[in-house]
């Protein structure tokens, strides 16, 4: 039976960058969640529904507002002020309807002191970062559920951007064991990869779309074995990036136009740490001191989550000129130097943020949806 739903469009407001005070707006289909479809195949009005709503979740009130206009009568939000790296902050919107009660569980991206956690891969199957994150999610989530809505079958739509996106994966696929596949429709934006999994395809309600051109989608490594849970969609080669880009920010675009960048610091990532192991125990001198690869990265999460000082200065300065110089050149390319050191609250404007940013994946959205 093919069901028809109502095309009503009503416009999303998002932030072109994680720390941007500019904003985008998308027309997208009120009702483009649709539990009667069937949730193996992915849906395009959909995507750009999960998108719109993704990128808007690290501005509290733009989410709150968007979520309200979608329908949503009830707007939780748990953990949503906090950086504690054992949680995450994330937002359950409710819609009452005759026989279900649909959650929609958005995870918001990384602030603050979760950086650490990002570059915490562990020994697992899953990575542990992430894994912590979404089993917060996970508990809040069961936790409202058995105190407000004890008697109401609960269908679930998930979404998330970058870190946000990594632990909606995770936590997809965890609902989809509890409850059935039938009963989740997940869309993730620009996520890391979250697991070591070779049953992860089955989750045909999961879709992750990625860019070849953000490494952030490409971490930690499919070398390690890594990938994600449920299906990735990829979005390169989609048109012209900067004129969209441009378009929708009126800003030139700086990120990368090609994977081919990405993939020689991937190359490079490897050389240093071709396992898991390499990566907590192979030691490197830089500047006096003896770091692996994870500490190198969690040096640059010092500095994303604004804690840098003087040591954190030495550092970044002597890996330049160390076996990390690859990692280094690629990481500040495009970038102000200046800015790198200066409060940031985030990633400073670089080739890497720009290819991460929500105005790169919706641009490259659009196109693909053309």
């Amino acid at each position: 039976m093919l069901i028809m739903t109502e095309n009503k469009r009503i416009e999303i407001v998002y932030p072109a960058d994680m720390d941007s005070i500019q904003k985008c707006t998308s027309s997208v289909n009120k009702n483009a969640v649709d539990f009667d479809r069937d949730g193996g195949s992915f849906d395009a009005e959909t995507a750009l529904y999960a998108a719109s709503i993704a990128m808007s979740a690290a501005d509290k009130t733009l989410l709150q507002e968007n979520l309200r206009e979608l329908g949503y009568e009830k707007v939780v939000f748990l953990a949503y002020d906090s950086d504690n790296v054992d949680k995450t902050g994330l937002a359950l919107g409710i819609k009452e309807e005759k026989d279900y009660t649909t959650v929609a569980v958005i995870l918001r991206p990384t602030f603050g002191k979760e950086w650490y956690s990002n570059f915490d891969v562990g020994y697992g199957a899953e990575h542990l970062g992430f894994l912590k994150a979404a089993e917060y999610a996970e508990q809040r989530v069961s936790d409202y559920l058995f105190v407000r809505l004890p008697k109401k079958s609960p269908r679930f739509f998930v979404t998330g951007y970058s870190r946000g996106g990594a632990a909606a994966n995770i936590l997809a696929k965890r609902l989809c064991d509890r409850y059935g596949s039938d009963m989740v429709r997940a869309y993730t934006f620009a996520a890391p990869n979250t697991c070591v999994s070779v049953k992860g395809a089955r989750y045909g309600s999961i879709f992750n779309l990625v860019r070849d051109e953000d490494f952030f989608t490409r971490v930690p490594l499919s070398g390690w074995g890594y990938t994600k849970y449920g299906r990735n969609i990829c979005l390169s080669d989609c048109g012209d990036i900067g004129k969209r880009y441009r378009i929708l920010t009126g800003q030139d675009y700086i990120g990368f136009t090609c994977g081919d960048e990405v993939q020689s610091f991937l190359c490079a990532l490897m050389r240093l740490a071709p396992n898991v192991h390499a990566y907590y125990e192979r030691k490197y001198p830089v500047a006096g001191h003896q770091l692996a690869l994870c500490d190198y990265m969690l040096t640059v999460a010092q500095i994303l989550a604004d804690e840098a000082d003087e040591s954190t200065s030495e550092i970044m300065m002597g890996a330049a000129i160390s076996q990390f110089a690859p990692l280094s050149d690629f990481l500040t390319s495009g970038m102000d130097i200046g800015a790198l050191f200066s409060p940031a609250q985030g990633i400073p404007r670089c080739s890497v943020a720009d290819s991460h940013s929500p105005a790169a994946y919706m641009a490259a959205l659009d196109a693909y949806l053309k």
